[in-house]
């Protein structure tokens, strides 16, 4: 039986060390591209259940757009025009003068009702006028209603750079209709300042109040109760618009940023 020369040993040492290195570097390099692919395909996942959560929030939305739409129409159209013939058809009633000044005035100030709240659903003065007119109107018409707090306004626009599309413009109005109604349910305020700038670089919308000052949490936001909050938080997420709550002293001031995206 032949014997191998140490040299021969040696060269089989090192093409069996050579062997062992391949091999252990092929499991390193498997176990790392392995890694690798499964981190891709968790992305994936994540950005698959984010485009599905927003597309479920901008679904919702649409859909409580339309609906709002529908019933401001109905309260517009059926209900207004119906009140309106009730408020005629008073003239013929066998009734004193007094009585029908009073009926006038009730059936009015509930024409007046109607249409505060159909305006409210459907603000036909955005699409017409725009986002600052629309907010104005909007916030003299509940310093008009409301008269333990005082509204004030600042709205400064630039019409040469009313770059934002009508689906921004009516999210920052809702967004502005929430914030506005939780200070007046809960924050016990005397006073809403509203400062709204719109120019080439986008939209700034500041909300200060003297109330109860109060900052969501996450935890606040989740809450099924919450559905202003809710609202909110998913409006300014359909737009890619930052949304920040402060701490005053008193009351809470909040902060809404919309930045248009770059052209390609």
């Amino acid at each position: 039986m032949d014997q191998q020369t140490p040299s021969s040993l040696g060269l089989l040492l090192i093409i069996a060390t050579l062997v062992m290195f391949i091999m252990s570097l092929s499991i390193i390099m498997f176990a790392v591209l392995y890694q690798q692919k499964m981190r891709r395909k968790k992305q994936e996942m994540i950005q698959l259940e984010l485009n599905y959560k927003n597309e479920m929030v901008q679904a919702t939305l649409e859909a409580k757009e339309i609906e709002q739409r529908r019933i401001a129409i109905e309260l517009h159209d059926d209900i207004g025009s119906s009140l309106t013939a009730l408020k005629l058809s008073f003239a013929s009633l066998p009734i004193g003068e007094e009585d029908r000044k009073l009926l006038n005035e009730g059936v009015q100030i509930t024409i007046g009702k109607v249409r505060s709240l159909s305006n409210r659903l459907l603000p036909s003065i955005l699409e017409e006028l725009g986002l600052v007119p629309a907010v104005k109107s909007l916030i003299n018409t509940l310093a008009q209603q409301i008269h333990y707090i005082r509204f004030s306004i600042i709205a400064v626009n630039d019409p040469k750079h009313e770059s934002q599309t009508r689906e921004v413009s009516l999210a920052v109005y809702r967004i502005l209709q929430e914030l506005v109604n939780n200070i007046l349910k809960y924050a016990e305020a005397t006073s809403i300042q509203i400062t709204l700038e719109q120019n080439e670089g986008g939209i700034r919308l500041i909300i200060i109040d003297d109330g109860n000052g109060f900052v969501p949490t996450k935890e606040d936001k989740l809450k099924s109760q919450s559905l202003g909050l809710k609202n909110i938080e998913s409006r300014s997420q359909q737009i890619d618009a930052k949304i920040e709550y402060q701490l005053m002293d008193p009351g809470t001031k909040v902060i809404l940023v919309w930045e248009p995206k770059e052209q390609v």
